[in-house]
Parts: C-alpha cells; structure tokens; sequence
C-alpha cells in the first residue's frame, strides 16, 4: 500500500490550518485589541506538531499491523489524553503562574488545541470507515 499521497495530504493540511488560523486568530486578537501575555504561536506549534506526530502515526499504523485496526479508536482515546496531559506539562508555568487571564486569554489557549483535536478526529474517522 502507497502511504505518501495520504502521509502528505495530511502533512500539508496540518501545515495549512496551523497558518490560516494562526493568521486568523491574530487578525481577530488585533481587531479586539486583545494583547497576550504569551507567544500564540507556541501553542500553534504544539497543536500542529502533536497532531502531525498523531495523525501520521495513525495513518501507518494499520497499514504496517492490520491487527491493530480494531483498536485504534481506543489507543486515539490514549493518545488524546496523552497530548492534554503533555500540553499541561509543557506549558505548566504559565498555567499554573500567580497570573490572573481574563476570558480571551484563556480561550485563546485552547482555540490551538481544538482546531487540531477536530481534524485529528476526522483523520481517524476516515480512517475507521476506510478499513472496516
């Protein structure tokens, strides 16, 4: 089976969305003249690397174990608790720093985290539906 059209596909896209909504979310920032007390753009890379590593993962696991197609759902289930789990890790200062951050701020930390978990679910979603 040839993986390099879906592996890119999904590699482009990811890229693709990381821009378009980082571009995004920072023209509406601005427009509300909302200023972060942090860099966006780190949670953008963490959403989009995770979720390249994730997806990609995904892709070649059943193609390389056929076996573990029946279980992909539930290890997605893994990896999505993993990657909250991660991102508090990585971010822990700043979330768990004396600082107080009004509504915008905090959503404007989990906006990353859903746009990538949306298209995550989807990839898997094809992906049930092609092999069963």
């Amino acid at each position: 089976m040839n993986l390099t059209k879906p592996l890119l596909t999904t590699a482009g896209t990811i890229i693709g969305l990381a821009v378009v909504f980082y571009g995004l979310h920072l023209g509406i920032l601005h427009l509300l003249d909302v200023e972060l007390p942090y860099n966006l753009l780190n949670f953008y890379l963490f959403g989009g690397i995770s979720s390249l590593i994730i997806c990609l993962t995904f892709i070649t696991l059943p193609a390389l174990l056929p076996e573990l197609h029946d279980k992909v759902g539930y290890m997605f289930l893994f990896t999505v608790f993993g990657k909250l789990f991660l991102w508090a890790l990585v971010f822990k200062n700043l979330l768990f720093s004396e600082t107080v951050f009004t509504r915008m701020e905090r959503l404007s930390m989990l906006i990353p985290i859903f746009i990538f978990l949306i298209y995550e679910v989807l990839v898997i979603v094809k992906i049930l539906k092609k092999e069963s």
